[in-house]
C-alpha cells in the first residue's frame, strides 16, 4: 500500500478532507506507535508507506501500556479536537490498516478489546 492509497481509503472511510486525512494519519499512527513495543514497531513500519515511517518512529520508545479511551484522547490531542469528534476518524486509520497491513493482526491481538471497535 502506497501512501496515497492509504490516504484514499482513510478519506472514504472517514469521510474525510485530505488535510483532516493526513492529519489524522500522523497522530493515529504516532499514537499507535506510543502503545506498541519495539520489535512489533519495526515490523510494523517495514509495512508503511514510507511517509508514514516517520510518525511511527516519532512514538515513545517505550510501550506504554493505555486502553482505548486513552488512545483516541492522545490522538484528538494531537490533531486539535474533542475525543468525540476523532473517534471515528481514528477508526478509519486503524480499520484501513487492519485491512492493509497483515502485521497489524498481530498488533490486534496484543492490544486489550476495548481497542476492538476502534479497528472494525
Amino acid at each position: 500500500m502506497d501512501s496515497a492509497e492509504l490516504l484514499q481509503q482513510v478519506q472514504v472511510a472517514g469521510a474525510l478532507d485530505r488535510a483532516t486525512a493526513e492529519q489524522v494519519i500522523v497522530a493515529t499512527v504516532v499514537t499507535l506507535a506510543e502503545r506498541m513495543s519495539h520489535d512489533e514497531l519495526l515490523r510494523l513500519g517495514t509495512r508503511l508507506p514510507a511517509e508514514r515511517q516517520v510518525a511511527v518512529h516519532a512514538g515513545s520508545p517505550s510501550c506504554q501500556p493505555f486502553g482505548a479511551d486513552e488512545f483516541v484522547h492522545r490522538v484528538a490531542e494531537r490533531v486539535g479536537v474533542e475525543p468525540q469528534v476523532v473517534w471515528t476518524h481514528v477508526r478509519a486509520v486503524l480499520g484501513t490498516l487492519e485491512r492493509e497491513v497483515a502485521e497489524m493482526e498481530e498488533v490486534r491481538q496484543r492490544l486489550p478489546r476495548d481497542f476492538d471497535a476502534l479497528m472494525a
